[in-house]
C-alpha cells in the first residue's frame, strides 16, 4: 500500500476516534459561545482532562479569535481578536462537513509534529463558529501499519553532480580490481554468516554490513578487510532465515549484475550497491548521483531484457 492511502488510513481513523468527543465540547462551546470568559473557562477544564490536546481556542463565522488560545499551562488572552479567517480549514467546515482533519505539521511553538481538529459549533441549528484544537502527534494513539515500500523508487541526485556526467569518467578504484573476491565473499556473509544487508561502495572501495544478530549497529569494513576471506572468521555461521525474501541464487544474481553496472560505461556507472535479504529490496545510486529503489525480482527482471 502506497504511503498516502496508509496516511489516509491513519487519518481515518483518527476521525473517527476524535468527531464524537469533538463535538460533545462544540455543544457546550455552543452554550457559551457569547462569553469569551465562560469560554476561556470551559476550554481550560477540558484540556486538564486531555492527554493529546495542546492548544485550543474557538473563532466565529467571521474567523475571528473569540476565546483565548488554552494551553494546558494557561489562558493567553492576546491572541483574542486576530483574524484567522486565511487559516486553511476555515472554508472546509460547515453544516454538511461539521468535522475536519489537517495534514500533520510542525508546531512552530513546540517544534513537534501537530495536527489540527477543528469542528463546527452550532446554535439553533445554525453555524455559529469553529472549535479548533492543535493535537500532538506522539501522544496519539494510533494503529500500528504493516507496508513495504517496495515499488521501483527512483530518486534524483545533485543537480550539480548530473550537470556535469559527460565531463566525468570512470577511475579505476582499489576495489574494482578486487571486485570478484568482493563479490565472493560478500554472497558469503549474506548466505551463511547472518549478514542481512549490505551496501557495497564501489568507489571509495568499503563495505557496510548489518548482521541479524545486531541489526541496531552497523560495521564499516574498508578494502583490505572485506577483500580478505579471515573476514568470515568475524562472522559466525547461522542458517539462512526462513524468512527472508531473496534465494541465495538471486544474491549472486544481483552482484553479478553490480559488477555488469560498474562497468557498463566510463560515464554512467554504478558506484553504490546494496541488497537486503529480508525485505527484499536493492538500492543502486549511479555516477548522476540519481538512486534507484526497487525489489530483487524487479531489478532482475530488468537484466532479462539486457541479456536477451
Amino acid at each position: 500500500m502506497k504511503i498516502s492511502k496508509l496516511v489516509k488510513k491513519q487519518k481515518d481513523f483518527l476521525s473517527y476516534q476524535l468527531e464524537t468527543g469533538f463535538r460533545q465540547l462544540s455543544d457546550n462551546c455552543s452554550d457559551c459561545i457569547d462569553s469569551s470568559y465562560e469560554l476561556n473557562k470551559l476550554l481550560s477544564l477540558y484540556l486538564k482532562t486531555c492527554k493529546y490536546a495542546q492548544l485550543v481556542y474557538v473563532i466565529d463565522m467571521s474567523g475571528i479569535q473569540i476565546s483565548a488560545n488554552v494551553n494546558k499551562s494557561s489562558v493567553m488572552e492576546d491572541f483574542q481578536g486576530q483574524d484567522l479567517s486565511g487559516r486553511p480549514f476555515f472554508n472546509l467546515v460547515n453544516e454538511y462537513s461539521p468535522f475536519y482533519l489537517s495534514d500533520t505539521y510542525i508546531s512552530v511553538v513546540s517544534l513537534k509534529p501537530c495536527i489540527s481538529a477543528v469542528h463546527a459549533i452550532f446554535r439553533d441549528k445554525k453555524l455559529a463558529g469553529m472549535l479548533v484544537l492543535d493535537l500532538e502527534i506522539e501522544k496519539l494513539q494510533l494503529p500500528e501499519q504493516i507496508f513495504n515500500l517496495n515499488d521501483w523508487r527512483q530518486i534524483k541526485g545533485d543537480p550539480e553532480i548530473r550537470s556535469n556526467l559527460f565531463k566525468q569518467t570512470r577511475v579505476q578504484s582499489a576495489m574494482d580490481q578486487s571486485i570478484g573476491t568482493v563479490h565472493a565473499i560478500v554472497a558469503e556473509l549474506l548466505s551463511e554468516l547472518g549478514v542481512f544487508h549490505v551496501k557495497i561502495h564501489y568507489a571509495s572501495s568499503r563495505a557496510t554490513i548489518w548482521t541479524l544478530d545486531d541489526p541496531y549497529n552497523y560495521r564499516v569494513h574498508v578494502l583490505d578487510e572485506i577483500i580478505n576471506p579471515n573476514i568470515c572468521l568475524l562472522y559466525p555461521r547461522k542458517s539462512y532465515p526462513k524468512t527472508a525474501k531473496v534465494s541465495i541464487e538471486q544474491i549472486k544474481e544481483v552482484l553479478e549484475n553490480f559488477n555488469y553496472m560498474r562497468f557498463m560505461d566510463t560515464n554512467l556507472y554504478l558506484k553504490t550497491g546494496s541488497i537486503n535479504i529480508m525485505n527484499g529490496m536493492v538500492g543502486i545510486t549511479f555516477s548522476c548521483d540519481g538512486n534507484h529503489y526497487l525489489s530483487v525480482s524487479e531489478f532482475l527482471s530488468n537484466f532479462d531484457k539486457v541479456y536477451s
